[in-house]
């Protein structure tokens, strides 16, 4: 019994990973470089470092990922924490390598669509490729049990606060 329980942990821990990451590859590639305000924590992030420049979009998304990880802690208890540390810890820091992809002075740019010949199309690219893997990555990250230790901790409290609210069905 404790074989398959030991399973079912490492599945969950499994999918919250590669959600978290598909989630960081759509917002780091396609939503951040084109300032798309999707929601969630690069939407914010997107909006402060539009109002206050100096203060970059991967800084104030590692921010909000510990700040809301706190909350989450404080309001939904140590086993909601543990399951969205992963998400904390996995997120701030695949959207800062994937960010690397889109920067134009490393490996030339391989995904700086922004500043190709064709940024009238690259902009509806990045806006369906981005709200794909940024709902893909979502829906598998819950899928595993998972937060992504974003706004959606948000949501959680409201609907712990809230009895009658569901969060997902």
């Amino acid at each position: 019994m404790k074989s398959e329980n030991f399973k079912s942990l490492i599945k969950n821990i499994g999918l919250t990973v590669l959600g978290t990451v598909i989630l960081a590859l759509g917002g780091a590639i396609f939503i951040i470089p084109f300032d798309l305000v999707t929601g969630g924590m690069s939407g914010i992030a997107i909006v402060v470092n539009n109002i206050i420049p100096s203060i970059s979009v991967n800084l104030i998304i590692t921010v909000l990922s510990w700040g809301l990880f706190f909350a989450g802690w404080i309001i939904l208890g140590k086993h909601f924490a543990l399951q969205t540390l992963i998400s904390a810890i996995v997120y701030p820091i695949a959207i800062s390598l994937f960010s690397i992809l889109v920067n134009p002075d490393i490996l030339g740019g391989l995904f700086y669509l922004k500043g190709s010949a064709h940024a009238d199309i690259a902009i509806i690219i990045a806006t369906v490729f981005g709200g794909f893997l940024s709902g893909t990555g979502c829906a598998v990250t819950f899928w595993g049990g998972g937060s992504t230790g974003g706004t959606d901790i948000i949501a959680f409290a409201v609907c712990k606060v809230f009895k009658k609210l569901r969060s997902s069905y």
